[in-house]
């Protein structure tokens, strides 16, 4: 009977094993993205990527955008409007390398970098920073903006999992409107999970 339940309690245990555990147990900054998934939608002249980081609460959103405003306005001419499960803004739009427009939002911590313990410390953010007892140093990041904070509002459940992503986009430039006329072009992105699904 033992031998039965270890025998399928092994490949759970392998599974654990391999599941990458807090960040701070590997020492690997906040921000380290770790997960492989990414999901994609398209509409209109616009791609959506979402990018899982980890298995938490933590994305990344790109918002490409290829559409006949590009040929009369340069691109940092122009504004993006997103609207994510009910949460809407109009973000400045960065000339891309993929030849395109883009937008990109982060609901976690980024630009991480290690402030140590002892005296030696290159990035005078880390003056000030305090530490727990024996530790050798901690990771300082910068938090998202108000407007990501926003945008992600809705993007997770209550227990931190991720909902169904509803987002509408439209590009604005100078008045004029990428919108499908007005109806703003739309994708659904359903939950998924970093290892699969």
């Amino acid at each position: 009977m033992i031998r039965k339940i270890l025998a399928a309690a092994a490949p759970l245990a392998i599974a654990l094993a391999s599941f990458p555990g807090d960040s701070a147990a590997s020492n690997y900054p906040p921000d380290y993205d770790f997960c492989s998934r990414v999901d994609t939608a398209s509409s209109g002249p616009f791609d959506i990527i979402r990018d899982h980081v980890d298995v938490t609460r933590h994305m990344k959103l790109t918002i490409s955008y290829d559409g006949y405003l590009r040929d009369h306005f340069a691109d940092d001419e122009i504004n993006i409007y997103i609207r994510l499960n009910g949460n809407d803004a109009f973000v400045a739009a960065n000339a891309g390398v993929n030849d395109d427009a883009y937008v990109f939002l982060d609901s976690g911590p980024r630009g991480c970098f290690w402030c140590s313990a002892g005296s030696y410390n290159q990035n005078p953010a880390c003056e000030g920073v305090e530490h727990a007892p024996y530790s050798g140093g901690r990771y300082v990041c910068s938090d998202p903006t108000p407007t990501e904070e926003h945008v992600f509002f809705w993007a997770f459940g209550e227990q931190g999992q991720l909902n169904a992503w509803d987002i509408e986009v439209a590009a604005e430039a100078n008045g004029w409107w990428d919108s499908n006329y007005g109806a703003n072009y739309s994708v659904r992105l359903e939950p998924t999970s970093c290892f699969g699904n």
